[in-house]
């Protein structure tokens, strides 16, 4: 009888000791992994001259937004020293942002490459065509009447209140009309 609580005893007591040795190897390995992904997520900026296609999947998944304004400012910065330009470069953004999405479709934000490349191509053209100033004119307007409208009021007046609803109604009766027409 005692030699069987011997045996029980040795068996338990190697037990235990393997299973806590793999207890620290396994806590090694995260340690190690989590330092590997802290190591990425610090701050990993990818030259955006490189040739490398940068997806949604190769990124730190909060530095997405970044990796598109990033390629903006290069390639803001780029168009400002090619045509020495010193007038307002603030609207740009706004500007680019436009035309992308009504007049020419451009790259996703997070291929920075070919965004930086349209971004570059659309302030281009439009400094060629001697236009760039006057869109970032017109820009400046749309922004000021829209900050005087009753859109931008965080309580409208009466008045105000009145103009919106009268403007949602005939978008409302547009919209209908259209479909009809279909």
């Amino acid at each position: 009888m005692k030699m069987k609580y011997l045996i029980f005893a040795t068996v338990f007591a190697l037990l235990s000791v393997g299973c806590s040795d793999k207890k620290e190897e396994n806590q090694e390995q995260q340690k190690t992994t989590i330092n590997v992904n802290l190591k990425k997520a610090e701050n990993p900026k990818i030259p955006l001259d490189s040739s490398q296609i940068l997806r949604y999947k190769d990124i730190d998944q909060s530095d997405s937004i970044m990796i598109g304004i990033r390629a903006f400012d290069v390639a803001k910065k780029e168009f400002v020293k090619r045509w020495n330009y010193a007038k307002d470069t603030e609207l740009f953004m706004d500007v680019v942002g436009k035309i992308c999405r009504e007049a020419r479709i451009c790259a996703s934000r997070l291929d920075s490459v070919a965004y930086k490349n349209d971004v570059t191509f659309i302030l281009d053209s439009l400094i060629r065509n001697n236009i760039l100033d006057s869109v970032i004119d017109a820009r400046k307007k749309e922004k000021r009447e829209w900050e005087n409208s009753c859109h931008a009021q965080a309580v409208p007046t009466k008045e105000c209140h009145e103009k919106l609803n009268k403007e949602m109604k005939e978008k409302v009766m547009k919209e209908l009309k259209r479909r009809e027409r279909k």
